[in-house]
């Protein structure tokens, strides 16, 4: 709540409803300061003032949510007849999430993150995005939209990439998320001045893309041209192509929110899981971060067994009368900041925290093949690497990988900032048969070199290690100076 003294003038006297009116008018005088839309800054204040009337959530009555709500792939039935794929794919447009870094540091946007194709020819992840939709609309003679919501971060390039890619027979559309101010933690007022302090300033989650869709008008148009089905995931997922198996399914069910779930695994930390409050007898998903670190041994895997891929289905009709009834009110996440000694809040809204909206939802449990979100650069060396191929915009593991299974790769805090991770790399290594990475301190790798088996690499405290051009590290550990071990 608002601290005493955090107003220039005395509330604290006056009636709750009061209180709430004159922090409201204060509030609305200052994102209009700070250069907010209207539209914007009713967001913003609204937002605000969940946070402030959320109650606490009681964790011991926090439950898995139930069995009868998830669907499995393997039981969707296989749709062969492609006037049928036709008429679905007719219906669908395709939301790329591409608001910024997500977990790679010093980079603006992940859409212009290379992968590689095959051939050895460089193409970002949007790039790929944008070869996937072309395939199915030459494969199929459809004209599925594609929309891309940006944030200011991401917008200038993604924009330069859709111009690149203006002649491939893709209908384009784009959003741009608003700028919300981080809040400072005692009195919840906006910690900005202008909207062009980036350090304080910020996307307000992908959420909002209900909201945009909406306010923009691109909501009405995909409706008259016949669009009810979209599909919803992050730019960097490379492997979130569109099933025409889960589409079919989909597009022809009562559903009106499917949200992809995949098996959890340990190294999941960063994401969220199907969940349901008894509070409200109602299914939500949770981040982990949202969970205090006393209750982090009750979320674990053995009991929460299901991830969060961000795929996201959702009947376009059906969310057009919901945003016309009110806004949606999505589940959010706090975010705690620290800028020049003070402590500041930022509140996120992620999209598929829209779930307990609907009265119609699902989850469907689909194979992890299908999640491949790049969140660090130990993720990013794989995708760049022979371990992936590129096959109408879709991540593919190489055919030549046996057993097609992903290796264990960690990279040292050297590695974290994107400027740092490619000098390090003359050229990305060959790991096609790596089982098990490891690299720790100052290390910089030449060009050709393959890694397979157990390779790990510790420079001393001090020392620099470069592995030379052309070397072939088998089941080998490099330590201190260069000095090569068998593992």
């Amino acid at each position: 709540m608002l601290r005493s003294g955090s107003c220039p003038f005395d509330l604290y006297a006056a009636s709750a409803e009061t209180r709430r009116q004159a922090v409201m008018v204060k509030l609305a005088d200052l994102t209009s300061k700070i250069g907010m839309s209207t539209e914007e800054a009713v967001d913003f204040i609204r937002l605000r003032q969940r946070y402030l009337d959320k109650k606490a959530v009681d964790w011991d009555n926090v439950v898995p949510a139930p069995g009868k709500l998830y669907q499995n792939y393997e039981e969707l039935s296989e749709v062969s007849d492609k006037a049928q794929i036709k008429e679905v794919l007719d219906r669908l447009v395709i939301v790329q999430l591409n608001g910024g870094i997500g977990g790679l540091v010093g980079k603006s946007a992940k859409s212009s993150l290379p992968t590689l194709k095959k051939n050895g020819e460089t193409i970002t992840f949007l790039e790929c995005k944008i070869q996937q939709v072309e395939h199915l609309n030459k494969t199929y003679g459809c004209n599925i939209p594609l929309v891309i919501m940006n944030s200011a971060a991401s917008d200038q390039e993604a924009k330069k990439i859709v111009d690149k890619c203006s002649g491939l027979g893709v209908t384009f559309h784009t959003l741009l998320q608003s700028r919300f101010p981080m809040m400072y933690r005692d009195t919840l007022s906006p910690a900005a001045k202008s909207l062009t302090e980036s350090e304080v300033c910020y996307p307000p989650g992908s959420g909002e893309v209900f909201t945009l869709m909406q306010r923009s008008g691109l909501l009405e148009t995909l409706l008259k041209q016949g669009k009810e089905i979209m599909f919803i995931n992050n730019v960097e997922n490379l492997a979130g192509t569109i099933d025409t198996k889960i589409l079919s399914h989909f597009g022809n069910s009562n559903f009106d929110f499917q949200l992809e779930v995949t098996d959890r695994i340990g190294t999941d930390t960063t994401g969220g899981m199907p969940i349901r409050y008894t509070m409200d007898n109602n299914v939500h998903v949770l981040e982990v971060a949202q969970i205090p670190p006393s209750f982090h041994s009750k979320f674990g895997v053995s009991n929460y067994k299901f991830w969060n891929t961000n795929n996201i289905w959702v009947k376009l009709p059906v969310l057009a009368k919901k945003l016309k009834e009110k806004p949606l009110d999505i589940d959010f996440t706090v975010k705690y900041r620290e800028y020049k000694g003070k402590n500041l809040v930022q509140l996120e809204t992620p999209a598929s925290m829209a779930i307990h909206n609907f009265d119609r939802k699902s989850f469907l449990l689909v194979p992890r093949s299908r999640y491949k979100s790049i969140k660090t650069t130990s993720q990013l060396l794989q995708v760049q690497s022979d371990m992936y191929e590129i096959e109408n915009g879709a991540l593919i593991m190489n055919p030549k990988r046996l057993p097609a299974t992903e290796p264990v790769v960690k990279l040292g805090e050297e590695f974290k900032y994107m400027s740092e991770y490619e000098k390090r790399f003359k050229s990305i290594p060959n790991v096609l048969e790596l089982d098990h990475l490891t690299v720790s301190g100052d290390v910089y790798f030449g060009s050709n070199i393959t890694l397979k088996g157990t390779v790990i690499i510790v420079a001393d405290t001090g020392s620099r290690v470069d592995i030379p051009d052309g070397v072939t590290l088998e089941n080998k550990i490099v330590a201190g100076n260069l000095l090569i071990l068998d593992h």
